[in-house]
Order: C-alpha cells, then structure tokens, then sequence
C-alpha cells in the first residue's frame, strides 16, 4: 500500500492523523510506514522532516524519512510501555520551524540559480541543503569570487522583495513543477514557500573554486539568517571575553604578535634543551673500539630527535640510531668514521623490518619495535 503525500495537499500542514501499515525494526531503532504523511522523505537535495508519531502509550521520535516503492517509512527511537501495532490510529507532529527552514532554503535555490543562469547562462549542476548552509554548484568561468557574490546577492534580494509568486502544480502525475512567475520553470519534488518575499533575506557566505570545472556557492536565507546570527554573535562575545578587547580585530592582531614572540621563545628554549639531550646522549655512550655508541628511546616527535641527532654527529666518532615511541627513528654517523661499521648496522636493522631513506650519514626510517631493534643493534655492535 502506497502512502499519501499529504505535503504535497499543504506544505503548511504541521500536524495528521493516520494509520500504521507496517513496522520493521533495526537495532534500537522502529521503522514504521503509515496509509498518509505529512512527514517530507529526504530527497532532491532536501533533507526530510522531523519530528513525533504518537499513540496513546507510545512515542517515535522520528529522525530519518525517505521513500522506498511507493512507501515513505519513519525511523526513530520508540518512548513508550508498549511497541506499535499494524491498523493502529496515530497522530503525526512534525517541526514547522525546521520544515519552513527548508522551504525557504528550497525556493530561495530555485531562485539563485534561475538568475545565474539569466545573468551567467550557467546552469547549476548540484544542490543540497545542509545543517547550517545551502550550496549550489556551477560550471567554472574564471569569476571574480568577491565581485560576482556580491552582484548576484544584490539580484536575488531584489526579486525577493518584488514578493513574486511561486506556482506548484503537476504537468502530469509523475511530474510537478515549481514556477517562480515570470522568471522559471523547473521540474521539482520538494516543498517551496508560496511568494519570494517570504524568504525574506538572502545571504552568500562562501563561494570559490571546487576544482577545475565547478565553482561552489555557499549560502543562507529566511530565519536560518537569524539562527546563524545568533549562533554567531555567541562566538563573537565569547572571543571578545577571551581576548579582554572590545575590538577583535586589534585583539586578534596583539594575540598573534604574543603567539609569534612566544613561538621565537620556545623554539629557542626547545633549542637549547635539545643541545643539553644531545651533550648527555653522548655522555651516555658506550664506547667501543673508539666509536661512541649511541642508541636510545626518546617520547619525541621526529623533527625534535633531528635536531638532536644533527647536534649529536658534530662529535667526532659517533655511531648511533634514536627512535621514538612509535618506531619512527634516524640512524646517524659522525663524519670522520667510517662507512663500514654504519652500513653493516643498517644491513642488520634491514633484516627486522627497517625501511627508510638511504645516505650517507643520516638516514630515517620506521621499525615496528623499537626497543626491539636497539637491542638487535645492541648485540652484534
């Protein structure tokens, strides 16, 4: 049994009554499919609705919908003493602000992309409504980013206030179509607002080159303007508390003079205590027919034991091999000692799995253990 799209009669409608036609069950989740809905199915770009289908002892708290040969089903958690039932009477609610979001996003693409397409002859190729923003996609001409956001803004604020009216109607019973008058005519199965002056304000947030062919527009309308304001002004007070300054951007400017001094500082002091790890590295080395032997573990990144290793080799014969916890390491030499003993060291590491670069002094590799291949080199130096 097919489900009646009742949002297709009213997209205004919020709330239903229907019937229970079948029940499927994944997880902790109930799926259900009813005789009618007023719950939109995600598709065409258009996430779905969400909100409750209710009985008398029970509660889906519906979070996904879509359409599957002909039936639109309804996945949510279940709140309730007792699981739905085949024929059962519900009553269906579903979140008006967030389906009027929707709408307002749906139509106002429909009219940013007919104005593109008059004012570029470029047709959008991709559409999709996201959390926090729409986007669009266009065929790449080499625009100017800033110059061309702000020109096709200008546009589509313009028709929105010329208030124009939006038609929907069905060509035939496959194929509806959505009508900004006198401006565009497409085929569409999503839900719109029935005049552009009930979008009310359109905003571009982003809009830069994808790849070589496509462009990507980034944008907000109607009371996700708002929402967006909102969750923007918090930030904007939380960054003006943290920096102690009215002004952000003075105060972000001071922050990254302290971050660039700080920055000079501890690459200097880090500097220095390396030079210290490296003078009691070789202090710690074995000495053997002398060569100095230097093999360790350190809990450092890969760039530090470098450093280390660079301050380690200006000592006259030195042999060695540093690697940190995650087996990533370098096997080093002095530049007075021979190749011979270093060579053999790297053949034998080999033969545990090393794999690394190849020199003459200075090579980085990986091992899977590298307390394991210390000792490996251990024995047999």
């Amino acid at each position: 049994m097919n489900t009646k799209k009742i949002f297709y009669n009213d997209p205004n409608i919020v709330n239903w009554e229907s019937k229970v036609t079948d029940i499927k069950k994944e997880k902790d989740f109930f799926i259900l499919s009813l005789s009618e809905t007023i719950f939109y199915p995600e598709g065409g770009g258009q996430p779905c609705d969400k909100g409750e289908i209710r009985s008398d002892s029970w509660i889906l708290l519906v979070s996904h919908v879509w359409e599957e040969d002909g039936k639109i089903w309804h996945k949510g958690i279940l709140k309730g003493d007792r699981e739905p039932l085949i024929d059962e009477n519900v009553k269906l609610y579903i979140d008006g602000d967030l389906r009027r979001e929707y709408m307002e996003q749906h139509t106002a693409q429909h009219l940013l992309s007919a104005l593109i397409e008059k004012n570029y002859s470029l047709e959008t190729t991709g559409f999709q409504i996201l959390e926090d923003h729409t986007k669009i996609e266009i065929p790449y001409r080499g625009f100017d980013p800033k110059g061309f956001a702000n020109e096709i803004e200008s546009i589509v604020n313009r028709y929105i206030k010329e208030n124009i009216s939006v038609k929907v109607y069905w060509k035939d019973e496959d194929i509806r179509i959505v009508e900004i008058v006198g401006l565009d005519v497409n085929p569409c199965g999503g839900l719109h607002v029935n005049r552009l002056g009930e979008i009310g304000l359109f905003k571009i947030i982003d809009f830069y080159k994808k790849n070589n062919d496509l462009w990507r527009v980034e944008f907000v309308a109607g009371s996700r303007i708002l929402k967006r304001l909102s969750v923007r002004e918090e930030e904007y007070k939380y960054i003006k508390e943290k920096l102690g300054n009215p002004d952000i951007y003075d105060g972000i400017s001071k922050l990254l003079t302290k971050l660039e001094t700080l920055g000079k500082d501890n690459k200097r002091l880090r500097e220095r205590i390396n030079k210290y790890v490296a003078k009691e590295l070789i202090g710690l080395a074995e000495n053997k027919e002398n060569i100095k032997i230097v093999l360790n573990i350190l809990e450092e990144d890969i760039d530090t034991i470098k450093f280390v290793v660079q301050e380690i080799i200006k000592e006259n014969g030195i042999l060695g091999a540093i690697f940190n916890l995650q087996g990533q390491g370098i096997i080093f030499r002095s530049h007075d000692l021979s190749t011979e003993i270093f060579n053999k060291t790297l053949e034998k590491l080999a033969e545990i799995g090393w794999k690394g670069s190849r020199g003459d002094y200075f090579l980085q590799g990986k091992v899977e253990d590298p307390e394991k291949a210390i000792n490996y080199i251990k024995s047999f130096l």
